[in-house]
């Protein structure tokens, strides 16, 4: 299942960023999820478990990434693991992927370690998104959901022009036109919960 959403990061630089995420299954029955994710985004994070090394699924997807020509990160996650073996992952990188060992950021996630490595690396090195310069709104589903209160709610990446609602969409897949309603993003709402009374949990 893809799970978009939208943070906000300061880089070192001094400059504000917004970065819209999909969080992708790596599991290779999931391809056709995975290509439709890939081909709405600038850049992919390549996370390997330090663990287990490169896997078949990896290697499926990232021949997808590089297929439509994206800005590939390697991470290599779960560097806090006893047996985990970072330089021979490293060489998989290289042998199996053809990825330089060198460009792969070391992580753990449950330790925190390499996190900021990796957001500043997505500032770096994947380019921002560029209008297609077509006379017409264009935009990619990469998913949907069903709601009961809203019905259909699609997950769409706009490459040009602006969506909002009222607006009538064409789809091309079917040739049907269907009115947008309502128009989101996925930014983060914290919530601060009121402090705990006694006899609450």
């Amino acid at each position: 299942k893809a799970h978009p959403v939208t943070m906000y990061y300061k880089a070192r630089n001094g400059e504000n960023y917004e970065l819209n995420l999909i969080d992708t299954p790596g599991h290779v029955d999931f391809s056709y999820e995975v290509s439709r994710s890939l081909s709405a985004c600038e850049g992919a994070l390549l996370i390997i478990d330090a663990a287990q090394g490169v896997e078949a699924q990896t290697v499926a997807n990232v021949h997808l990434a590089m297929k439509i020509n994206l800005a590939i990160i390697p991470v290599i996650n779960k560097i806090d693991l006893p047996h985990a073996d970072v330089p021979q992952t490293k060489i998989q990188l290289e042998d199996i992927l053809a990825i330089p060992g060198d460009t792969a950021i070391p992580a753990s996630a449950k330790e925190g370690i390499g996190i900021e490595e990796i957001l500043e690396a997505i500032v770096e090195r994947i380019p921002p998104p560029k209008p297609t310069g077509a006379p017409s709104m264009q935009a990619l589903c990469f998913d949907s959901l069903f709601d009961t209160y809203k019905g259909v709610v699609t997950h769409v990446r706009v490459f040009n022009g602006e969506l909002k609602a009222g607006m009538q969409v064409k789809l091309l897949h079917s040739g049907k036109s269907v009115e947008v309603k309502e128009v989101g993003s996925f930014n983060p709402k914290p919530y601060v919960r009121p402090k705990l009374e006694v006899g609450e949990t």
